[in-house]
């Protein structure tokens, strides 16, 4: 068994590891930075186009609201975010029909929520408006965007986090990496440099005050990192059922933080055409798109890459509706392309398909969900997560974020800020 000691272990790659590992290297910190993946990035996960010209972003592919971490982050590598804009249509009767606002009535409705007040789900707070007041279609199209957005279950989700999140404007702007977030990471990862373990599984962390053991195999052969601290940056699914993982176990606080989060599944496939043929249907009535909505199919939303003309349309199923996919027993592609024929019943869009590429991300062993959300009395849980053990186990990633939980960026932040309270 080979063995590595080092001042800092970091445990995972994706954009938390990562930023943790940057400040680090910047307070001159000795680190080794693990990842199960032969990749880094996490549930950030970018392929390249059949020709190489556009990314195909099977993760993370937005940026939400101000975001300056990851903002100063592109800055560096000359990276250019773009708008993700365009226009919502929507399939009723048959026929795609423009809708200029499909926020309204969940404004509306999460205005309503009294987040001083008592908790409880999206679905039990819905269930408690009166049908003048919030109709059965205005009621789908409340679940559909708690879904969509937040990857969540209404029936187990708290009002108040969603409620919270909405108002907090993370959602008034979004723009996309105009080549994927792969040069953010791979930048990052050039800074970790040697540091950097890839396919190496962490099996077992034994802790205790300034003194960590780490049982590992790496590209299948056993090692064992020793080290004065704990960086770990697990998805919150994969802490859920890492039960086994800490000897000792985890304090009562600590599991109590992390039961009260929940990992939102997501299934997305991405759909690469020989040509973006929806700006064409109907003399061009589509071609400033962003996301179309076909309500009754297993894929019910594709979105485009505008103002970015890409042959690319992205299906997703989030929450709930992700779990509806898979128990439908439908195989997702072909789910995602019935959608797409759904809405361009006048285009052959089988013979119009170039490519596909699939994730799921509930089904992924180093993710078991895509992002976190607050279960029903979920309080202050993240703050909770984020709470270091005795100096020695220090936790990071989107779940641990309080402003921009479900961001790169609130990754990014949470990593920078457990190694920064290491460096004190």
């Amino acid at each position: 068994m080979s063995e590595r000691s080092t001042d800092v272990v970091v445990i995972g790659a994706g954009a938390a590891g990562l930023a943790a590992a940057r400040r680090l290297h910047e307070r001159g910190i000795d680190f080794l930075l693990l990842e199960a993946r032969d990749r880094v990035g996490g549930r950030a996960h970018t392929l390249s186009s059949i020709h190489g010209s556009y990314p195909i972003e099977l993760g993370a592919e937005f940026i939400h609201g101000a975001a300056r971490s990851t903002r100063e982050l592109m800055r560096e590598i000359g990276e250019e975010a773009i708008p993700s804009g365009g226009e919502f249509y929507r399939l009723r009767n048959g026929r795609l029909a423009l809708e200029s606002d499909r926020w309204t009535t969940t404004e509306r409705i999460l205005e309503r929520v009294d987040i001083a007040g008592r908790d409880q789900s999206v679905a039990a707070f819905l269930d408690t408006m009166p049908r003048e007041e919030l109709s059965a279609e205005q009621r789908a199209d409340v679940c559909a965007l708690v879904e969509g957005f937040d990857a969540a279950i209404v029936e187990d989700a708290s009002i108040i986090g969603i409620a919270k999140e909405w108002r907090s404007g993370v959602n008034d702007t979004s723009h996309r990496p105009l080549h994927g977030y792969a040069p953010v990471m791979q930048h990052l990862a050039q800074i970790a440099g040697d540091r950097l373990a890839l396919q190496t599984v962490v099996t077992r962390i034994e802790w205790s005050r300034h003194a960590v053991t780490l049982e590992a195999t790496r590209a299948g052969a056993p090692l064992r990192v020793r080290a004065k601290r704990a960086i770990i940056t697990l998805p919150i699914g994969v802490l859920h059922a890492g039960g086994e993982l800490f000897a000792p176990a985890l304090p009562s606080e600590k599991r109590a933080a992390i039961d009260a989060i929940a990992m939102g599944p997501v299934v997305k496939v991405a759909l690469e055409f020989r040509t973006a043929f929806w700006e064409q249907v109907d003399n061009g009535r589509y071609r400033e798109a962003g996301f179309f909505q076909a309500a009754e199919c297993p894929v019910r939303t594709l979105w485009t890459r505008n103002p970015d003309r890409s042959p690319v349309l992205m299906g997703w199923s989030g929450g709930g509706a992700a779990l509806r996919l898979r128990n439908s027993g439908l195989d997702s592609t072909g789910a995602a392309l019935d959608t797409a024929m759904e809405l361009f019943p006048s285009v052959d869009v089988r013979a119009e398909l170039h490519a596909a590429y699939l994730h799921d991300w509930d089904a992924d062993p180093f993710a078991l969900g895509a992002y976190s959300y607050l279960r029903v009395d979920g309080g202050n849980a993240r703050e909770g997560l984020a709470e270091p053990i005795d100096d020695t186990l220090f936790f990071a990633g989107e779940a641990a974020s309080s402003d921009d939980s479900g961001t790169v960026a609130g990754a990014f932040d949470s990593g920078y800020s457990s190694s920064e309270l290491i460096a004190k």
